[in-house]
C-alpha cells in the first residue's frame, strides 16, 4: 500500500501517536509493585519483572538524556527524563501499528484506504484512557501495554506471509515484552490453516503450519521458564489471583463502586466504545478468516483473561482491540459494499 509511505500520512500517524501518549501518560499512574521504576532494576514483582523489554531498552537509551534535553527541552512542557524515554518508545510503538493497520485488513481480504487504520483510536483512547482514567477506572499504566498490540499486529502479518527469518526475531523479542505474544501464533494460525475432514489430509496440508507451531510453542516456553527462573527470588507471585468478575458483575446491577478498578462500574458496558458489537451486526459480510479472526480467536483471548486477569480492568484487553477494530472496520466496509450492490441492482432496468 503506497499511502502508508507518503509523508502525509507517516506525519499524522506519528503526531497522533504522540498526542495519545501524551494524554495516555496524563491521566494514568502505575502500580507500585509493577512500576516501571522497580521493572527497570529488576525490583518488580514476578509477575510484571518478566515482561522487561521495553525497559531494558529505555535502559540502553537513557544515556541520550542530556542530548534530548539539549535538543527538545525547550518544547516539551515538563522536565525530560526517564518517563521521556517512555513515552518516545511508547509512540514509536503505536506508530509502527497504525502502518501495520492496513495490511492487516488486507490479510483479511479487504483493501482499504490507510487513513481506516485511525479507527484503532476509537478502542484504546476509549479503554486507555477514557474508561481508565479520564472518566472513571484504576487509571493504571503499564509499559509494555501499548508495544504487544504492536507485535501482534506486525507478528501477525509476518506469519501469514511466511516470513520466518523476520517472523522468529519478532516472536522472540515479544515474548520479552509480555507472554500474550503466545496469540501471535494462534492468530497466524487460524488465518493459515486448511480445514479438512479426513485428519491425514488435515495433518498432510497443514504439515509446515503445524511444524512452526510447535517450534514457537516451544520458544514461548522456553523464554517463559528462563524468565521465570532468572526471577525466581524476586517478590508475589507467577500467578496472581484475579479478583471476582462475578462480584463485579453484580456490582454494575446495583450500582455499587468497586474497591479498586471502577467508582461506577457501569462504566465497563461501553468497553471498546461498543464497536465490539458491529462484527456482530454485520457477521453475514465478514470473510471466513475475519470470522476465525474474531469470533475464535478472541474467544480464546477472553477465556485466557478469565484464568488470568482482572476482566474488569478495561487496559487488560490489549490484543482485543487490534482484533475487534480490524474486524469492525472489515465488517463495515463489506456491508457497505454489499448495500451498494443492492442499490444498483434495484436501479437497473431491463
Amino acid at each position: 500500500m503506497k499511502h502508508t509511505k507518503s509523508p502525509l500520512f507517516l506525519g499524522v500517524s506519528l503526531l497522533a501517536s504522540i498526542v495519545f501518549t501524551y494524554f495516555y501518560f496524563l491521566y494514568t499512574h502505575e502500580y507500585p509493585p509493577g512500576s516501571y521504576e522497580k521493572i527497570a532494576t529488576y525490583e518488580a514483582h514476578k509477575v510484571f519483572q518478566t515482561r522487561i523489554l521495553v525497559t531494558m531498552t529505555a535502559n540502553t537509551l537513557e544515556p541520550t538524556l542530556p542530548l534530548l534535553k539539549a535538543c527538545f527541552q525547550w518544547i516539551v512542557p515538563y522536565p525530560i527524563g526517564y518517563e521521556t524515554l517512555l513515552q518516545l518508545l511508547n509512540s514509536v510503538f503505536l506508530m509502527i501499528l497504525l502502518l501495520c493497520m492496513p495490511f492487516l485488513y488486507e490479510i483479511l481480504d479487504t483493501r482499504l484506504s490507510p487513513w481506516w487504520a485511525f479507527v484503532l483510536f476509537i478502542p484504546l483512547g476509549w479503554n486507555y484512557i477514557a474508561i481508565n482514567g479520564f472518566f472513571d477506572g484504576a487509571g493504571l499504566y503499564y509499559p509494555y501495554d501499548i508495544p504487544s498490540l504492536t507485535f501482534f499486529a506486525l507478528g501477525t502479518l509476518l506469519f501469514v506471509h511466511r516470513r520466518w527469518k523476520l517472523f522468529y526475531l519478532f516472536f522472540l523479542v515479544a515474548c520479552l515484552n509480555r507472554e500474550s505474544a503466545c496469540f501471535i501464533s494462534l492468530a497466524g494460525f487460524l488465518l493459515t490453516i486448511r480445514f479438512s475432514k479426513s485428519a491425514h489430509t488435515f495433518l498432510q496440508k497443514n504439515r509446515t503450519i503445524i511444524l512452526h507451531i510447535s517450534s514457537q510453542a516451544a520458544l514461548w516456553f522456553a523464554s517463559r521458564l528462563t524468565l521465570s527462573y532468572l526471577f525466581r527470588n524476586n517478590p508475589g507471585e507467577f500467578f496472581e489471583t484475579p479478583h471476582s468478575m462475578i462480584d463485579f458483575i453484580w456490582l454494575i446491577y446495583t450500582g455499587e463502586p468497586h474497591r479498586w478498578a471502577m467508582v461506577n462500574p457501569r462504566w465497563f458496558l461501553t468497553l471498546f466504545a461498543g464497536i465490539w458489537l458491529i462484527p456482530f451486526l454485520t457477521w453475514k459480510h465478514l470473510s471466513v478468516s475475519s470470522r476465525r479472526f474474531f469470533l475464535q480467536l478472541g474467544t480464546c483471548y477472553i477465556v485466557a483473561l478469565a484464568f488470568r486477569s482482572n476482566m474488569m480492568e478495561s487496559r487488560v484487553y490489549n490484543e482485543l482491540n487490534v482484533i475487534v477494530t480490524a474486524c469492525a472496520v472489515v465488517g463495515v466496509h463489506a456491508w457497505w459494499r454489499a448495500r451498494q450492490k443492492k442499490t444498483l441492482k434495484v436501479g437497473t432496468y431491463p
